[in-house]
């Protein structure tokens, strides 16, 4: 559970050294327009942590975190890769992550548009 829809100050354009750190470990995969992505969470979210972590503050500690825990990396290494005919299940791809994390993740699933029969 994440703290949500609180006054505050509201989103500021970000820095471009931070814009480009974003753009690889926070990118809005849905819609693809990183900056009203980025928006949304700061109005969202990241106003609830205003007493604490400013907006600059609130993008930076989102970075270390995506540094510190390499989703990437823990997946690879329990040989979760991606690979045109195998799956795995939710579980599967849970595992590897709470075991690495000591927290347990909330997955979702995107479809494939280019292969929409695959479930």
């Amino acid at each position: 559970w994440r703290p949500s829809n609180c006054t505050g100050t509201q989103f500021k354009q970000l820095s471009p050294q931070l814009r480009s750190k974003l753009k690889i470990s926070w990118p809005d995969v849905e819609g693809g327009n990183d900056t009203r992505f980025w928006e949304m969470e700061w109005n969202k979210h990241g106003t609830c942590s205003e007493e604490s972590l400013n907006q600059m503050q609130y993008f930076q500690r989102s970075f270390a975190m995506w540094r510190s825990h390499n989703i990437t990396e823990i997946l690879k290494n329990a040989s979760i890769v991606p690979h045109p005919t195998k799956t795995w299940k939710y579980s599967d791809i849970v595992s590897p992550i709470q075991t690495a994390i000591k927290r347990t993740p909330l997955l979702r699933c995107k479809r494939d548009k280019a292969h929409p029969n695959i479930q």
